[in-house]
């Protein structure tokens, strides 16, 4: 009995999604939703396609629809249930539904804690609505939920840019997920710009340090007033042989000891010293894991010293990015 070619050759689901994102990453969105379309035809019950139709039905800015399917997808009772709050909220919110879109994100993250998206998403709506403690909030749940988001790392970092110390924990760590690029580039002057705050070299070769009192009378203000005199010795005879990348890595690692030996003694709590104080502590005890860190968030500068090193040790940087991946946070 011959078996027909067609039998052979027949798209199969799965293979017409894969199409129907390509299409989407091409911008040819109605093309896309066509693809869907035929596979829901074939199986009203393919949670992924109509997940995909809501991407693509975004993307023309048409969140009626975006809606429309993003509710048969959280309607499913499947794991697709929270990518379909998370495009419902979405669509609400970019189309102007603020207050509605957090509702849903926030049933969203009732029925599933674990999708950090959500969080993160949330903390997005509640930035438009300059509700800024309320985003902060969501960010760091978020982040208890997926370390690794890199996102939410930098968002924090640049909500909190008036507090010193928080800001750049929360960059260092940006830049350990996305250490390349116009974000990186940005996050990593924004750390140089914390370093060197209140302090200002003269002609005289005399160096003024002005310490903002309120950030000496914070919680971290120990570790502020190390980074900033820390940074005033740059012209002096002991680092007068070290590059400025050389130089850097030292104050960043002072901070880092400092901050964990304040903690330590002090007995200090909370969302930034257990999550992030101690991971950085942590790192900067380990002298290899140190090392690796300093090249590894500097690769995307033209810099000759870090660019061989990273090419004479990639066994370093996965072994750096296991260590990230696999340390448990507080």
């Amino acid at each position: 009995m011959a078996i027909p070619f067609s039998a052979f050759s027949q798209e199969t689901a799965k293979e017409k999604i894969s199409r129907g994102v390509q299409l989407h990453d091409q911008g040819k969105y109605r093309e896309a939703i066509a693809v869907y379309e035929e596979v829901v035809a074939e199986d009203d019950k393919n949670w992924e396609a109509y997940y995909e139709m809501c991407l693509s039905y975004v993307s023309l800015n048409e969140f009626d629809n975006t809606i429309k399917y993003a509710d048969i997808v959280i309607d499913s009772d499947s794991d697709m249930v929270p990518k379909g709050y998370y495009i419902k909220g979405v669509a609400l919110d970019y189309s102007g539904k603020h207050k509605e879109a957090i509702k849903v994100f926030k049933k969203g993250i009732k029925e599933a804690p674990q999708f950090h998206s959500l969080y993160y998403s949330l903390a997005i709506v509640e930035c438009r609505l300059e509700e800024y403690d309320e985003a902060e909030n969501y960010l760091q749940e978020g982040l208890q939920q997926n370390p690794l988001h890199g996102s939410s790392h930098l968002l924090l970092g640049k909500l909190n840019y008036e507090e010193r110390t928080k800001s750049l924990l929360a960059l260092y760590n940006f830049l350990i997920i996305e250490p390349t690029g116009k974000r990186a580039n940005e996050a990593l002057t924004l750390i140089k710009k914390h370093h060197s705050l209140g302090v200002e070299f003269k002609d005289d070769n005399k160096v003024n340090i002005t310490l903002n009192s309120l950030a000496v009378d914070s919680e971290f203000g120990g570790a502020e007033a190390i980074l900033s005199m820390s940074q005033a010795l740059r012209k002096g005879e002991e680092y007068a042989d070290k590059s400025d990348f050389e130089f850097f890595a030292d104050n960043t690692k002072s901070f880092f000891m400092v901050l964990g030996e304040l903690k330590e003694n002090k007995k200090k709590k909370g969302f930034w010293w257990d999550y992030y104080v101690d991971f950085f502590y942590d790192l900067a005890k380990n002298e290899e894991m140190y090392e690796t860190f300093m090249y590894y968030i500097h690769q995307d500068i033209q810099n000759t010293q870090v660019e061989l090193w990273l090419q004479d040790n990639p066994e370093k940087v996965d072994a750096f990015l296991d260590w990230v991946t696999n340390y448990k946070r507080a």
